[in-house]
C-alpha cells in the first residue's frame, strides 16, 4: 500500500511540473482567471462540517479568446452523523438543491495590466432519482479583478443573481469580494466573501501553498453570515492546473 501511494504522488509531481497558470476559483467566488486555450484545469472542494461532507468537482477547458467552459458537481457527499447516508434533497420546500450538474460559460474582458472585467454564469440540474423532482438551478456574476504586486495578487468583487433552487430560502441576489495576496514564492493569503441569508453566503478565510508549479493546496475556515442555514466548517481544496487537452 506505501509502494502505491508513493506511486500516485511521484506521478503527480511528473505531470504537473511546468508554469502555475492560475487558479479558477477562489474558495466559493470566481478567482477571474481564465484557463487557457486548449488547456484542462480540475479543482476538487471539501467542505468539512461537524455532522458530514459535501464534495464539489470543477472541470474547465480553455476555449481562447479569453473563454473558458466547463462542468460542475455541487453538492455530492454523506452525512456521518446521527447517522452515514449519502447527501440528496430534491425538494425545494427543505432548502437548497443538491448535488447538482451543471455547465459553467466564463468570458473576461481585459481592460490593462492592472484590471479586468468577467461575466459568466453556471447552470443545470439537480441529480434525482424522480424527473418530476429535477428543477433549474443557476448562478449568475459579473466582477472586476484589480492585480497588483506585479500581477501576483489580486481583489476581486462583484455581483451575483441566482434562484431559490441553488441556495435555497433567503437572498437569491448580492456581492461577492475576494483577495489572494502572495506572501512568498509558494504561500498565499487567499479568501472569499458572499453576501446574503442563503445557504452558500458565507466568507473563507485562509490560505493556498504552490505545491508544485502545476498542483495548489488550499484550506481555510468557513464562517456563515448571520442567519444563514450553514455551520461553521473547514474547507480543503486542490486545484490542478494546465493540462493538456490534446
Amino acid at each position: 500500500m506505501k509502494r502505491n501511494y508513493l506511486y500516485l504522488v511521484s506521478i503527480f509531481f511528473v505531470l504537473f511540473s511546468n508554469d502555475i497558470l492560475g487558479q479558477q476559483n477562489l474558495f466559493n467566488i470566481p478567482s477571474g482567471d481564465i484557463t487557457n486555450s486548449k488547456k484542462i484545469f480540475y479543482q476538487h472542494q471539501l467542505n468539512l462540517y461537524s455532522d458530514k461532507l459535501e464534495s464539489k468537482a470543477h472541470l474547465v477547458y480553455g476555449l481562447g479568446k479569453g473563454w473558458d467552459a466547463g462542468i460542475n458537481l455541487v453538492g455530492k457527499g454523506f452525512y456521518f452523523s446521527p447517522e452515514w447516508r449519502a447527501l440528496l434533497n430534491d425538494d425545494p420546500n427543505k432548502g437548497a438543491l443538491y448535488p447538482i450538474l451543471m455547465g459553467t460559460l466564463q468570458k473576461q474582458f481585459k481592460i490593462n495590466e492592472h484590471f479586468a472585467i468577467n461575466v459568466g454564469g453556471q447552470g443545470g440540474y439537480n441529480l434525482s432519482n424522480k424527473l418530476a423532482n429535477k428543477e433549474i438551478n443557476y448562478y449568475l456574476y459579473g466582477i472586476g479583478i484589480y492585480y497588483f504586486m506585479k500581477g501576483k495578487s489580486r481583489i476581486v468583487g462583484g455581483l451575483y443573481q441566482t434562484n431559490r433552487m441553488f441556495v435555497g430560502n433567503g437572498s437569491t441576489f448580492g456581492a461577492q469580494l475576494g483577495y489572494e495576496i502572495n506572501l512568498s514564492k509558494r504561500w498565499y493569503l487567499m479568501g472569499d466573501w458572499i453576501s446574503g441569508n442563503n445557504d452558500s453566503s458565507v466568507g473563507v478565510f485562509g490560505g493556498m501553498y504552490n505545491l508544485t508549479k502545476r498542483v495548489q493546496l488550499c484550506a481555510g475556515l468557513l464562517v456563515p453570515n448571520p442567519n444563514t442555514p450553514k455551520p461553521m466548517g473547514i474547507v480543503l481544496e486542490l486545484n490542478l492546473l494546465g493540462w493538456d487537452a490534446f
